[in-house]
């Protein structure tokens, strides 16, 4: 999906990023702060940023923080939470995950939440950030997965993905993961799955992205008539009179650039 698709859709989806929305994804963010071990000194970058949620959870633990979205609606709801929060440490920058605006060895840790399934590539994310981290420079992440050795669910859960969301690109498997780490010169000192235990709407959901109509409707069809092992995996319920509710898969994992 081209970079410019995505901020396209951003655009279009930043003011509905609210509260409701980090909170889905809540228990990822507190894995990573405590996996981080922040100290004052970390120069912090949290790349596909979005409104800002994981930059401004970390900037009173750390030195400074550095947001970058290709998003510009994105980034300016972003200034508005920071401004709300009084924080001053934090700054935004335009930019593309593939490419990284920032010279060689600049941070000391990075944060990506919830966004890589939106990237062009995966590899050349993680290139970057490998060149962007000092040595001895921690990364972690978050985002939305599918199960291991169960190809037909996870099909079924990027196909519902991009109906609903033009710019999603691929959800990886956790094993998927670790070999696009381990390739991009990263060490991986933990990996496992959130814990999520609120479960989301779909019509609020659909909402988020500005999902209607025929894609709309089509999202809805999916769910209906949704696998067994679909409906196991991600807690599909009916909820009346026309919604369901469920549980997307997220992985955390934490590494290190070393030497």
């Amino acid at each position: 999906m081209p970079t410019t698709s995505a901020k396209e859709q951003f655009d279009r989806q930043a003011i509905h990023y609210n509260a409701q929305w980090n909170s889905w994804t809540a228990s990822s963010l507190d894995w990573l702060l405590a996996q981080a071990a922040c100290q004052p000194t970390d120069t912090v970058l949290d790349v596909a940023t979005g409104t800002g949620f994981t930059a401004l959870a970390f900037a009173p633990h750390v030195q400074s923080v550095v947001g970058v979205d290709v998003s510009s609606g994105m980034l300016a709801q972003a200034q508005q939470n920071q401004v709300a929060r009084g924080l001053t440490n934090v700054r935004w920058q335009e930019g593309a995950a593939e490419a990284l605006p920032f010279p060689a060895a600049r941070f000391s840790v990075v944060t990506c939440r919830i966004a890589p399934h939106h990237f062009q590539s995966v590899p050349a994310f993680l290139a970057e950030v490998n060149r962007v981290l000092m040595p001895g420079g921690r990364f972690l992440l978050a985002d939305t997965t599918i199960p291991d050795n169960a190809p037909a669910t996870g099909q079924w859960q990027n196909r519902v993905e991009a109906i609903r969301d033009p710019s999603h690109a691929r959800n990886l498997a956790p094993s998927e993961w670790q070999q696009a780490l381990t390739n991009a010169g990263l060490t991986v000192q933990a990996m496992t799955l959130a814990s999520s235990t609120i479960p989301m709407s779909l019509n609020d959901w659909l909402e988020k992205a500005g999902c209607v109509n025929e894609p709309a409707a089509a999202v809805r069809k999916a769910f209906a008539e949704a696998p067994a092992a679909a409906v196991e995996a991600f807690q599909i319920r009916v909820a009346p009179p026309d919604d369901y509710t469920f549980v997307w898969q997220r992985l955390v994992a934490k590494a290190e650039k070393l030497g």
